[in-house]
């Protein structure tokens, strides 16, 4: 995701809310060469509008709609010095509450948004134009409850003194037709601002520029996130956790701190009397992720665990207290820090060659160096159930499970911290092979990128093209505990693409018909999988994937009143059957590739339709009414990253398939035919289709082929009314 020409590098910073926007791009299939990092799937671009030197004007919107969502956006547009210094403000503000309730009534998917862009743009004549650009954005939200699509029913929680459904007394249809979870507080503020600066000049050469960046990004997260109304454990330093574990730290709620900086230099020229259009460049960015994760178990994880997965073991009070030597594990927590240092450096150049009048080669290049060093170290913990757990000898009749279960990874000592407070226990195979370890790496790759085209144009109206790319996506580390366990490699390899496409793009009957095809054929190796497990994302490389479809897209202005689209996409996104390595006893074998083998890729419908149509037509000399629709259909879904059990095809994970579905939106109102003022209605998904977007097994509960699963869905219908005015 690129705003305004700079690299958003993480999902946090680039989610915020859009605000004065001019257009956005979005640009399909790898496009390293022009935009340089991870592209290895394609770009959003997003560009906000310029300041206008010789106008003053502005805009307002205010709505109001369900789930009292309400937004404010207004701007203004001011010369400060004719034609040479124009100053562009515009902010917004956005509440709505949670379209989620929790068991205690707690919302989520909550809004509380505000947001502010500054822009200065100077004209120095022969100098170039200089572009500053601030923006600054916080939220108060509070994110995301899952909905459970099933329950165990291997469980046995009565046994060890909890509620019969053990904390999940809202399951299966039920759930997700009254949007009802069986969660608590979830609490997820952030905080972002970034300057740019954008220079263009004209020199003897050609255009150059010089484009730079930086950007802060702060999150903190206080979740209650085991899925359940038990109180199993808590992630970040909220209030119940620190009542229970008496922690010496900070309520600190997980922080977690992006800073990045970008600074890029462009030349742009024509050659040979405009048959050769050229482009060279430099680029170099530096990030840095400082994120803490702490996470406390609370005074109903052993009886939960013990009811959630050792229920058929009849001891009393639980197995899971009893395999600790009858040790509480209530408060145990543990601190862990993750910090990565990321700095890549590349060149490129992308030319356009005219071979004739109508056929056009372009050929770009770049080659791209990166370098990351990551490191995991624990600041803080107490232990006692687990340190209990490992030196039990013979009471610990649980033997591996109950250390991995007394010792949840997440709020385990680190093999390192261990050895400081006991040795001999740090010795213990059980703890070599389950307990986190601490790392302090390196991550370093290279490589050349490449496009090639040609596109002919048989008449102006025709473009007939065929594509090559190789594309490209870092590698780097996973920052979190179990990375390293039992002395895993805590990095994930570059992901390479070979991207082949062939199409054509048409206008017809004076512009009024347009229509584009396209066939494309990607092939991915050491493809990069990111994997939520309940508790953490994960990212590990698959060996290879594929996707192979064809596209079309039309655009038809029947009337000066009336126009429609459509869209129609078919993909085949599969991992081939020999995606990985198959045989067991083989050192490179990883269940979780080898698993996936053979699948479709997640969330990868094979058909996708879009249909939209827009009518306008005047009421009176200065006011028109508009009618627009569109209707979106996906063909039936994965929705979570392995398809069954590990290495077990024949149970497959429950709750995985999102149906087809069909997703509705209108808008009708009227307005200015100067644009003045617009009132409008809107209604999105107004068929209120539940629509999941990704679901997984809920942590600690459920044995094999009898997983509890969850989902978390996207917004039910929406609707409201906005009134638009521009001066």
């Amino acid at each position: 995701m690129f705003l305004d020409g700079v690299y958003l590098s993480r999902p946090g910073p680039a989610l915020g809310d859009l605000l004065d926007i001019e257009r956005i791009e979005v640009l399909r299939g790898p496009q390293g060469t022009l935009f340089g990092r991870n592209t290895s799937a394609g770009a959003l671009d997003i560009r906000t509008a310029k300041p206008s030197l010789d106008t003053f004007e502005g805009f307002a919107n205010a709505g109001y709609g369900k789930f009292d969502l309400m937004s404010v956006q207004a701007g203004v547009n001011v010369p400060l010095v004719a034609d040479r210094v124009g100053f562009r403000l515009a902010g917004s503000v956005r509440n709505r509450d949670g379209f989620i309730d929790g068991p205690t009534g707690v919302e989520s998917n909550t809004l509380k948004r505000r947001a502010v862009r500054g822009q200065l743009l100077f004209d120095f004549e022969s100098a170039g134009e200089l572009r500053l650009i601030g923006d600054y954005t916080d939220g108060r939200d509070s994110c995301c409850h899952a909905l459970w699509i099933q329950d165990s029913t291997s469980t046995n929680f009565p046994a060890f003194g909890l509620p019969d459904d053990g904390g999940a007394s809202n399951v299966g249809k039920e759930a997700l037709s009254s949007r009802r979870s069986n969660d608590g507080q979830f609490d997820t503020p952030f905080e972002t601002w970034g300057l740019s600066a954008e220079h263009n000049v004209e020199t003897p050469l050609g255009e150059l520029t010089y484009l730079g960046s930086y950007r802060n990004f702060r999150f903190r997260g206080a979740l209650e996130t085991d899925y359940t109304a038990l109180r199993l454990f808590t992630a970040g330093a909220s209030e119940q956790a620190m009542a229970l574990g008496g922690q010496s730290f900070e309520p600190s709620n997980n922080p977690t701190r992006i800073k990045s900086t970008t600074h890029e230099l462009r030349l742009q020229g024509l050659a040979l009397d405009g048959r050769i259009d050229w482009l060279i460049g430099a680029y170099y960015s530096w990030e840095e992720i400082s994120t803490q994760f702490s996470l406390t178990l609370l005074d109903q994880f052993q009886s939960g665990v013990s009811g959630g997965l050792l229920g058929a073991v009849p001891l009393q009070p639980n197995p899971l207290f009893l395999t600790a030597g009858g040790v509480d594990a209530t408060g145990d927590f543990a601190i862990n820090r993750f910090e990565q240092v990321g700095k890549s450096f590349s060149i490129f150049t992308h030319n356009v060659i005219s071979i004739t009048d109508t056929l056009d080669f372009t050929i770009g290049l770049r080659y791209v160096d990166e370098k990351k060093d990551g490191s995991f170290t624990q600041l803080d913990g107490r232990y006692d159930a687990c340190l209990s757990t490992l030196g039990a000898g013979p009471g610990n009749f649980l033997g591996p499970a109950g250390v991995g279960l007394n010792c949840f990874v997440f709020a385990a000592p680190s093999l390192e911290v261990l050895e400081g407070i006991d040795p001999a226990l740090a010795a213990n195979p059980l703890a070599q092979a389950l307990l986190p370890r601490e790392f302090d790496d390196k991550f370093s790759d290279e490589e050349l990128v490449y496009t090639l085209v040609a596109s002919y144009r048989p008449i102006d109206a025709i473009m007939l093209y065929g594509s090559f790319t190789h594309g490209f996506k870092s590698g780097g580390f996973n920052l979190d505990p179990s990375a390293a366990i039992g002395g895993s490699d805590p990095r994930f390899e570059s992901e390479k693409v070979e991207a082949y496409e062939i199409g054509l793009k048409s206008e017809m009957f004076d512009r009024r018909l347009r229509v584009n095809v396209a066939l494309f054929d990607q092939r991915l190796s050491d493809f990069q999988v990111l994997d939520f497990t309940g508790v953490q994302f994960q990212t590990f490389n698959v060996d290879k994937a594929r996707s192979t479809g064809f596209e079309i897209e039309s655009l038809a202005q029947f009337t000066d009143s009336l126009s429609a689209n459509l869209a129609v996409t078919y993909t085949d996104a599969r991992y081939p059957g020999n995606c990985g390595e198959l045989d067991p006893a083989a050192a490179e074998f990883r269940p979780n590739v080898a698993t996936l083998c053979g699948a479709a890729l997640t969330n990868a419908p094979d058909w996708t339709v879009l249909f939209g149509a827009s009518f306008e037509r005047p009421v009176s000399s200065r006011v028109d009414f508009f009618l627009a629709g569109s209707a979106r259909y996906e063909s039936s879904r994965r929705t979570s990253t392995q398809p069954t059990e590990l290495l077990r095809p024949d149970l497959p994970l429950p709750g995985d398939i999102q149906s087809s579905n069909i997703r509705v939106n209108l808008r009708a109102g009227i307005g200015t035919n100067d644009g003045r003022w617009t009132l409008e209605v809107w209604g999105n998904n107004i068929f209120d289709e539940r629509i999941r977007t990704g679901t997984f097994t809920v942590p600690l509960r459920g044995a094999l082929g009898d997983r509890a699963r969850a989902s978390f869905i996207g917004e039910p219908a929406t609707y409201g009314v906005t009134l638009r005015t521009r001066f």
